[in-house]
Parts: structure tokens; C-alpha cells; sequence
């Protein structure tokens, strides 16, 4: 498929005055020239022939050198930046295999099947003699998989295929698959944190596994993004030694970044603009001068409404040139989407992160963060999507309204200079190492010496399983008892197993959510938003994992209200901190009941009515940090204390703090759950819970533990510099607060911390 030609880049059209329109600008950065190498002596003739066929007759210099260390034996990370052909670090050692011999073979493991099949698509381009790609998912024919499995030699898959089409058949129709296996690429390592990260390192603990008992030793090759620490990552990930190769020799064009904040619309208040409607208008503007545009939004609700509020400031004629473009879209509206906008047919796109990965889409002139996406590593990312090459780009920010946006807007550097986040994941979690231990026993029975492959952890989740009975040991070796191949059981990208799907009166199903999040978001009466056209959800059977929807009028929202219930099941550490106060970590049980969702007009934003729910609560385990205070002492007289104001200074800490904490921990804010109570059942104190928001816990809470004195010190910091007078959601209010920010008080807040700080000894009831 070829792109349409380029033509002179639109961005040298644009006026100074519709840039300055677009946002304040904080950097412009210079081109850097490319960085290139001969092609390595004694490569295959065929293969450099095809090298120079597709435009690369010269590598860059880190392509070389990871191809020569790939050569010499050792396992590579590949850390450059996005576009810097960083697949071809893979490839070229891949496709030298399978010329000396179309027996070798290669697995190529992306983290979604639409960039698996883009890439399948550039190698069949190639037609390489003796390499035989094919791609293996959910969405491969049944009736062509045994012909596949026989004849391909690069395999392209993701990690939820290889957890469950090909690990657990490795004795079958995969034997010789995994006894000729030379080479193991995974891409966009960088993506592979937290809970996602902790099960492909047990799934890929387990493809080294298999693959020793079929006596082959494949070397690895991860690609990541420039994150700060690619070598420990990749490391973590696969158990063995990496060499770090990431000196980036490709070239990039000069590249503008813009800043913009939503203006007050109540400076009393701290109330700004909403982002959608600004990404709305800077995507708009730029497809309207006919800049080649991709907006990404942090949510599926937010990609569907500022695709839609451009759509309506675009008209007819160019709405039909702009579409939405998340996950939870079938196959087929996926790949419509990326070859109209491949193809020159689409000037704009409105995406989740679902298109920060290399989907080849063409030549884009600009990108639109909405919003911070996670780290600062995923908005370089973002913005590395336009200007591939030499040719310019524009990158734009918009700050969303909450603490960590406003924080990022006016310190830019944070952004620009500061060294990107590491990316952290952990093998210690029972609840996620257990059932991939499970899936190994059902492999292969396992064995004491199986703890090289999945670290310290092993023996006591082993233990556990032992103790429950889901394995038995038998001629010293540990068996699975059960019937089904348990990896079925393992939700890779969730603590959920399975998901809910929506389906329309027809039947039609147009999209699914994830089972814990159901309740929030498709709880009957929820207004649910699919392509630009909003459903309201008339049933949720959760058992069943489906939810029934009919289409309305594009006019509301809907936001639910939550009972947040918090247990300490175990401390595992503590320390004091100033005043009387005690920091504490340890492992909870978190439970959520959805209670009431209120209906909101789109056009005003004006409540028009609060319905009740009866859902069964959501419950799992986690893990915390909780600071207590001393009790507040009764009032004088014998009355009952009124503790609203009190609990309104713990609540707003809470969040503010919340709001701080993915800059220390390299997470979403959506990642972490809070509670604040003025006295806890348990504690009998005034008591501010944080705790991770998945089963397990994946490190978030630890590092707030850890830090929390710097986190203090910095929320205190944002407080203070937050021009409201009564909190707004640059500093106190939450967009993910279950009790619909009720009660808040920021002066409350301030005193809180600093009395945990130990600025001020002042407390009863602050």
C-alpha cells in the first residue's frame, strides 16, 4: 500500500498569528542529521540487496551495532527515539536466519495486533526469499493455523496469543515451532510496566522455559522508547543479561512545541475551559489549514467528545476527513481507519493511546496531547508520531485542568529536560505470578530448578499453590490438576479476567469495557459513547459480561457516585512523622459499591437529576500507604463533634496528593485509589488511605511511601501557587472522585500537610 505523495509541509503555511492562536510557544527544537554506517561485511547477499531496495543502503549507526552484537551472541535492548527504525534491529538478524535456513524461525511479539499486522504488511512488501511471515492472533482464520504453524518462519503475534495459543501447545502443533526458535523480538518494551509489564515478564519467563526443554536457546531483542532505565527493564522482563544499545543515530526535523491552558472562566473559582473543547479547537484549526493532525485524548470518552466537538466546528464537508480511532472498535473499523488515514484520505484522527505505537499511518505535519498521558515519556512518544525523518513538525500540549497538568503547564521543563520516568514492574505479586505458574505447570511440571526462570518469589507462590491444591506434587516434581489450560484464566492487561461486552438492540456488538470497570461505566441509564454517537445503557448482566445499549441523542453524560470501603489486612512498615502522625504501608482490602449516577447536559454542563443504583460491590486486595493523626478531642458541653469540615481538609489532601503522585511513580492517576474518614473503624483515627488500584498492588503505594515527604512538600507547593480561593481541579478537586468532590477544603488541605510536615503543631480538628 503506498502513501499519497508529499507535498511541501503544510506547517510553512501557517501565520504567525493562527500559531500564536494554537498556544504559547516554550521550545523549538533543531534538526539533528543522521548518523550512518556501511552495511556490515558478509551480510547476505540477497538480504542487503533487499536492505538497499527499501531505501536503507546505509544503516544507522545503532542499527549496526545492534545487529553486530546480535551476531556476537548477546541479548540487545534497543532504546532510541520513536520512527529511528528501530524494527529493523530485529528484522535483519531475523531474516539472515531464515536465508541460512527456512527451518530457523523468529518471533516478533508486539503489544497489539493492529501493529503486528502493519508490520506483517512491510515484510510481505520485502518478498525475501525463504522468509515466511505470518501473523497469529484471535482475529487468524481457525481453518489456516495448522498451514501457518508448518510453513511460516517469522511469526508475529502478540502476548495474549502467545500466553494462550502457543505456550500451552508447545508439545503439539508448536514442537518444532519452539525447537528451531533463533530469535525473540519484542517491541515498544517500554509499554511492558506495572501490572501489564509484571504478566508479559511471567509469559516470557515462561517462552524461555518451553523453549529449553526443546533444547533451543533463542537470543532476545527489545525495542523501547528512550525510557531511563531500557537495560533493567529489559532485564526484569526476560531474566537474562542485555547489552544497551542507545546511541540514536536517525535524523529528525525540526520540531515546534506549544504550550496552551484553558483560560479562566471563573478566576475565583480556578475554573477553566475544559481541555476537550481546546484540543477540539487547536485539531480543528490545524485540519481546517490542512496540517495532517492526530489529537490523542487519556480516555475513550475523551477521544469520542473532542472528536465530536471538532466534527461540529469543522461542517459537513471536512468532518467526513477527521474520525475517532480507540480500542474497543471492532477489527474491521480499525483498520478502516489507519488506511484512510494511511492513505491521505483522513487529515485528522482523534486516538487513545491505541495509536501512540508505530501503526505506519503516513506522513503526519502535527500532534495534540490532551491532557498528561501517563509519564513523560508517553508524551514523547506522542509527539515523535509527525515529523518522521527530516520533515518539520508541530507538537502541542494542553493542560488539562487537574494538579499534575497545571503543574507540567507552568513548568515546562519538567517536560523538556527532565529525564524520562523509569518504567517499573514486579514478579513478586501472587496474584499475578501464581496462575502464570499454573499456565508452566500445565506446560511441564515444575520443578525446584524452575526458580531461575521466575525469581526469589517462586518458592512461596509455589508453596501457596501447594497449600490450596491447585498443584500436587508427585515424583518431586509439581503437577496441575486441573482440566483446562489455566492460562485461558489470565487477563494480561487488567486484574479482570474477561471483559463486558456492549451490543447494541440489534444485537451488534460495538465495543467492550473491562469487568471491574463495568459498574462505573456501564451501570443502566450510563451514557456510552461509541464512533461520535451516544447509547444509553438500558441492561448489565455482569455474569453474563454484557450490556445493552440503545442509540440517543448526543446530550448527555453521566458520572456515578461510590462508597469506598478500605481494610488494613496486614502493616509491613511504618515510620513516624511529625506532630504525632504515623505513615504506615501494608497490604488492604479495597471495597466499591456504585450507590447513585447523576445525569449532566453536555451543552451547559447543568445537572438535570440524580437516579439511585443497586449493582453488587467490586472487592480485592492491595496494597496502601495510610497516614493517621492524632484523635480529634471532643467538643466542650458533650456534644456531637461535626466533623465536615475536617474530613473536607483530609479529603482534599487526599486528592491533592493523588493528583502529585504519578511524577514520583510513573502511573496514571486512574492507577490509584484514596479514602479519607475522620475516624476509621479500624485506626480509630483521622485516617488518609492511597492505595494502588489493582489486585496485588504493582509498586505505586510503595514509592508514595517512600517519598512521601517529597510528595508533601510539592503538593504543598501546588496548593500554595493555585490562584483559586476555594479549590478547583488544578489543586483539590478530583475527575475520578466517587463522592463527586464532596466535601473539599483547600485552606483544610494546607494545614493538614503542614502539619504532617511539621510547619505547624496546630491540629484539633485543624
Amino acid at each position: 500500500m503506498k502513501a499519497r505523495p508529499r507535498e511541501a509541509s503544510p506547517l510553512a503555511g501557517l501565520s504567525r498569528r493562527t500559531v500564536d492562536s494554537l498556544g504559547e510557544t516554550v521550545a523549538t527544537l533543531a534538526p539533528r542529521p543522521a548518523t550512518l554506517d556501511e552495511l556490515p561485511e558478509g551480510i547476505h547477499r540477497e538480504l542487503g540487496e533487499t536492505l538497499r531496495a527499501m531505501g536503507a543502503a546505509r544503516l544507522y549507526s545503532h542499527q549496526l551495532e545492534a545487529y553486530e552484537r546480535v551476531r556476537n551472541g548477546e541479548n540487545v535492548v534497543v532504546a532510541t527515539a520513536t520512527a529511528s527504525g528501530k524494527s529493523l534491529c530485529y528484522k535483519i538478524p531475523a531474516f539472515e536466519n531464515a536465508i541460512a535456513s527456512p527451518r530457523n524461525r523468529a518471533l516478533f511479539m508486539y503489544p497489539t495486533k493492529a501493529l503486528a499486522q502493519d508490520q506483517l504488511g512491510k515484510i510481505q512488501n520485502l518478498k525475501m526469499r525463504g522468509v515466511y511471515p505470518a501473523t497469529y492472533d484471535r482475529d487468524t482464520p481457525k481453518a489456516l493455523r495448522a498451514g501457518l504453524r508448518r510453513r511460516a518462519n517469522v511469526i508475529l503475534t502478540n502476548p495474549d496469543m502467545l500466553n494462550v495459543g502457543l505456550l500451552p501447545f508447545h508439545e503439539g502443533p508448536w514442537a518444532d515451532f519452539f525447537r528451531n526458535l533463533k530469535l525473540v523480538a519484542v517491541d515498544e518494551a517500554h509499554l511492558l510496566r506495572g501490572v501489564f509489564g509484571s504478566h508479559v515478564a511471567a509469559v516470557l519467563r515462561r517462552l524461555r522455559r518451553v523453549a529449553r526443554l526443546h533444547g533451543s536457546d533463542p537470543k532476545f531483542v527489545l525495542t523501547s522508547a528512550t525510557i531511563a532505565n531500557p537495560l533493567e527493564l529489559a532485564e526484569v522482563l526476560v531474566g537474562l543479561p542485555f547489552s544497551l544499545v542507545d546511541r540514536d543515530g536517525a535524523s529528525s526535523g525540526p520540531r515546534r512545541v506549544l504550550f496552551r491552558n484553558p483560560p479562566l472562566k471563573d478566576a475565583e473559582r480556578g475554573e477553566r475551559r475544559s481541555m476537550l473543547t481546546e484540543g477540539a479547537f487547536v485539531f480543528s484549526r490545524l485540519v481546517a489549514s490542512g496540517v495532517r493532525t492526530i489529537a490523542f485524548a487519556k480516555s475513550r470518552k475523551s477521544a469520542e467528545l473532542i472528536y465530536r466537538y471538532a466534527a461540529d466546528r469543522l461542517g459537513p464537508n471536512l468532518a467526513r476527513r477527521v474520525s475517532p480511532y480507540r480500542a474497543g472498535y471492532t477489527v474491521r473499523e480499525r483498520r478502516e481507519i489507519e488506511g484512510r488515514l494511511f492513505r491521505g484520505e483522513l487529515l485528522g484522527v482523534v486516538s487513545t493511546n491505541a495509536l501512540e505505537l508505530g501503526v505506519d499511518v503516513g506522513s503526519l505535519d502535527a500532534v495534540v496531547c490532551c491532557g498528561y498521558p501517563g509519564s513523560v515519556a508517553s508524551i514523547w512518544q506522542q509527539w515523535g508520531r509527525a515529523g518522521r525523518g527530516k520533515e518539520p513538525s508541530l507538537a502541542v500540549y494542553i493542560a488539562g485542568r487537574d494538579s499534575l497538568d497545571q503543574y507540567l503547564y507552568e513548568n515546562p521543563k519538567k517536560v523538556l529536560g527532565r529525564r524520562v520516568e523509569a518504567a517499573r514492574l514486579t514478579l513478586e505479586n501472587p496474584y499475578i505470578l501464581g496462575p502464570h505458574l499454573l499456565a508452566a505447570a500445565h506446560e511441564s511440571p515444575l520443578e525446584e530448578a524452575d526458580e531461575r526462570y521466575f525469581g526469589f518469589a517462586y518458592p512461596q507462590v509455589v508453596e501457596g499453590l501447594v497449600e490450596s491444591g491447585a498443584l500436587v506434587e508427585s515424583g518431586g516434581r509439581l503437577h496441575y490438576v486441573g482440566g483446562d489450560s489455566p492460562a485461558r484464566n489470565i487477563s494480561l492487561r487488567s486484574a479482570d479476567a474477561g471483559a463486558v461486552l456492549v451490543a447494541d438492540g440489534e444485537g451488534e456488538v460495538i465495543g467492550s469495557v473491562e469487568s471491574r470497570r463495568a459498574p462505573m461505566e456501564l451501570h443502566p441509564g450510563a451514557t456510552y459513547l461509541h464512533r461520535g454517537r451516544a447509547y444509553e445503557v438500558e441492561d448489565l448482566n455482569l455474569p453474563a459480561h454484557s450490556a445493552r445499549v440503545r442509540r440517543v441523542p448526543n446530550r448527555y453524560y453521566t458520572k456515578v457516585r461510590m462508597e469506598t470501603d478500605v481494610e488494613v489486612l496486614e502493616e509491613l512498615r511504618e515510620r513516624d512523622l511529625a506532630n504525632g502522625a504515623t505513615l504506615r504501608w501494608g497490604r488492604v482490602r479495597t471495597t466499591d459499591v456504585v450507590t447513585f449516577y447523576k445525569k449532566v447536559q453536555v451543552s451547559d454542563g447543568r445537572e438535570v437529576g440524580v437516579f439511585p443504583l443497586d449493582l453488587p460491590p467490586t472487592e480485592f486486595e492491595t496494597r496502601a500507604f495510610w497516614v493517621t493523626l492524632p484523635p480529634v478531642p471532643p467538643p466542650p458541653g458533650g456534644e456531637r463533634p461535626s466533623f465536615v469540615e475536617f474530613l473536607g481538609a483530609l479529603h482534599a489532601a487526599e486528592h491533592a496528593m493523588i493528583g502529585l503522585l504519578p511524577l514520583f511513580a510513573m502511573c496514571d492517576r486512574g492507577d490509584i485509589g484514596g479514602l479519607s474518614v475522620a475516624v476509621h473503624r479500624e485506626t480509630r483515627l483521622p485516617t488518609v488511605f492511597v492505595y494502588d488500584g489493582y489486585p496485588g498492588g504493582v509498586g505505586i503505594s510503595e514509592r508514595g511511601y517512600e517519598a512521601f515527604e517529597e510528595l508533601a512538600r510539592d503538593t504543598l507547593g501546588v496548593l500554595a501557587r493555585c490562584p483559586c480561593k476555594d479549590g478547583c481541579p488544578a489543586c483539590v478537586q478530583s475527575p475520578k472522585c466517587g463522592n463527586w468532590n464532596e466535601p473539599l477544603s483547600k485552606a483544610g488541605s494546607v494545614n493538614v500537610l503542614r502539619y504532617l510536615l511539621g510547619q505547624t503543631r496546630r491540629h484539633p480538628a485543624l
